[in-house]
């Protein structure tokens, strides 16, 4: 039998070498000492944005991209969460803008009053600030946006002549989006069978109620709210935008997304993007709606996860996402080369 004395030696070799990890993973939740930072504002539709502009140390003409939300009242860095990808884009030479959405933070304005069109102008609007303070010094500049992005990157990338766009978990059609949400939801709550298509029946009978061309055009009755961002915004299709890209895209799904449907959105995207358009295509196998490893982090909300899951991506990092994932994203933005098949 082994010793007191070995088993705690053991004990405490096991828990220095998990704060060790721990710790190094904390340090991806902190922007580079040694990285550029500049907080930058730009002005549309009346409302003052601002963000922060982080180029990596001793790069010359990096590419940078400027990150564009998903859904809800997030800021700069999305509470924290964006900021692994930020600090490996970072360690890749790549630099990274992000700007809190309007109502949010330091920006002013409300991001519940706009449409999708809004938002693309909004991402338009930074990449021209982005132009304007790099100047000379400007590399490539490119679009990063995740799941709600996908009704405003297409159009907004065209818009704007950037160099490339990135796409991670993209929405297409908003119908289509939340019908395979709520299935996945269901189905997560053990519904199955004629129960669950019951439901998906009915949601689809509110929808056509509710959603017309008529209440979608009507302007909100005062501040916009909730309800108002989805009924405004319920009959959005991306397909036309898709069709008209001809910016290089890479657009990648993660294989275990609850959000949105990946086999369906990689077919449409193959099927409508110009035959001539530089793209990447791809899925990364057990990587969620963000791409993080599905086995730790299979849910459809970041509200939904528990403590432990927080720890565990606290602890991580980087480490968190489906492994080359990130590295696939660096490496395209570098060379807009796609090895995926």
């Amino acid at each position: 039998m082994m010793s007191r004395t070995l088993v705690l030696s053991i004990i405490c070799v096991g828990l220095l070498l998990t704060l060790a990890v721990f710790f190094h993973g904390l340090v991806d939740f902190e922007l580079p000492g040694t990285a550029q930072q500049r907080t930058l504002g730009f002005f549309h539709d009346g409302a003052r944005l601002e963000g922060t502009l982080v180029l990596p140390e001793a790069v010359e003409h990096p590419p940078v991209v400027a990150l564009v939300h998903g859904d809800g009242a997030q800021d700069r860095w999305s509470q924290g969460g964006y900021l692994p990808l930020v600090n490996a884009l970072l360690a890749r030479g790549i630099g990274v803008f992000s700007w809190d959405k309007p109502g949010v933070g330091a920006s002013s304005g409300s991001w519940l009053d706009q449409r999708m069109d809004d938002r693309a102008g909004e991402a338009v609007a930074a990449l021209e600030a982005l132009r304007q303070v790099l100047g000379r010094q400007s590399g490539a500049l490119g679009l990063l946006g995740f799941s709600q992005a996908g009704w405003v990157v297409p159009e907004a990338s065209q818009r704007a002549g950037a160099d490339f766009a990135v796409l991670v978990g993209p929405a297409i059609n908003w119908r289509d989006q939340g019908r395979y949400y709520l299935r996945q939801r269901l189905q997560g709550e053990g519904q199955t069978g004629p129960g669950l298509e019951q439901w998906l029946i009915e949601s689809d009978q509110a929808f056509s109620r509710n959603y017309t061309l008529q209440s979608v055009a009507r302007p909100c009755a005062g501040q916009c709210d909730r309800k108002d961002f989805e009924r405004r915004n319920a009959l959005v299709d991306a397909r036309q935008a898709i069709r008209a890209m001809t910016v290089p895209v890479m657009v990648l799904m993660g294989e275990r997304d609850r959000n949105v449907d990946p086999q369906d959105t990689l077919s449409t995207w193959r099927a409508l993007l110009p035959s001539d358009t530089q793209a990447c295509i791809g899925l990364v196998k057990e990587g969620t709606h963000g791409l993080l490893r599905a086995n730790l982090f299979d849910y459809q909300l970041a509200e939904q996860w528990p403590l432990w899951v927080k720890g565990v991506f606290l602890g991580w990092g980087r480490g968190a996402y489906a492994p080359q994932a990130l590295d696939e994203i660096a490496g395209w933005v570098l060379a807009r080369h796609c090895e995926q098949p």
